[in-house]
């Protein structure tokens, strides 16, 4: 399996799926996952992708199977998280790549586009908030005083089964998508879940907005509840060049419960990014 190291010494875990024709030398597409996953909740992607773009599924620092890390407080923030993956690109090519981001994914995107505009060719935000609502943190918290407080209290199994039935997932939705769901996101080291939920709770991407300069695709659920229309008009409003779509839900999980969609959209967004250079 593919590692490499970042500026810490931790190795970072990712996917290569390339299914491309070998005499062609088709751009990288990292597809980085939101706060809790791995790139292994990417799969319904490949096969739309994988014939087009040489895509890095990357897990973050301390999931998946990237290393442990010993001082989640220390080790997990958003500069490092950005960091690993200015990192990988280097590790992977000189030439600027396509980035598609789920969720905190996507603000990790926009980071790293604001902050190294020279990395990315264009990006690509799937349910991004720019941040996380008042709103939003009180349904999170289930009755306890946070959400740290209501992972810590419930435990993370029960803390994630309950609030993706309550605003990840629809309720017609496959209950065995759901519960591999919750076992996938469970299977993480409880303090580095509440460590990423402390960054994605507190975390802004509203200032970083304007500095990006690349084609930027923003797909969000219609009337999501995350990802309100307050949200997606701080988006219209900021960024300079954004192709604003909808998929037909109120729910988060779009890349999952909408996938085929989704990824068809990204396609067609970074194919004409592509011809437009």
């Amino acid at each position: 399996m593919p590692y490499f190291s970042s500026s810490q010494g931790l190795r970072i875990h990712y996917q290569i799926d390339d299914f491309t024709d070998p005499w062609l030398d088709r751009p990288y597409l990292i597809l980085q996952h939101g706060n809790g996953r791995s790139g292994d909740f990417w799969y319904r992607w490949i096969p739309t992708l994988a014939t087009h773009f040489k895509v890095i599924r990357p897990d973050m620092r301390g999931v998946g199977r990237s290393d442990a890390v010993t001082d989640v407080n220390g080790q997990i923030s958003l500069n490092a998280c950005v960091e690993d993956l200015v990192g990988l690109i280097d590790s992977l090519t000189d030439q600027p790549v396509f980035f598609c981001g789920e969720s905190m994914g996507g603000i990790l995107g926009i980071l790293l586009a604001a902050l190294y505009p020279a990395k990315v060719r264009a990006l690509a935000l799937v349910a991004t908030p720019a941040f996380i609502n008042e709103t939003m943190k009180s349904r999170y918290a289930l009755g306890y005083s946070s959400r740290l407080e209501a992972m810590r209290s419930m435990g993370i199994e029960k803390w994630v089964r309950e609030t993706s039935v309550l605003t990840r997932f629809p309720p017609d939705c496959d209950p065995a998508l759901i519960d591999w769901y919750v076992k996938e996101f469970a299977k993480g080291v409880p303090e580095v879940l509440v460590r990423y939920a402390e960054l994605v709770s507190s975390a802004s991407a509203v200032d970083y907005l304007p500095k990006i300069k690349c084609p930027t695709l923003a797909l969000f659920p219609k009337n999501g509840q995350i990802t309100d229309d307050a949200q997606v008009n701080l988006f219209r409003q900021h960024l300079n060049k954004v192709d604003v779509r909808y998929v037909d839900s109120e729910f988060h999980m779009i890349h999952l419960t909408h996938a085929l969609e989704c990824a068809a959209a990204v396609q067609e967004f970074l194919g004409q990014a592509e011809l437009a250079a």
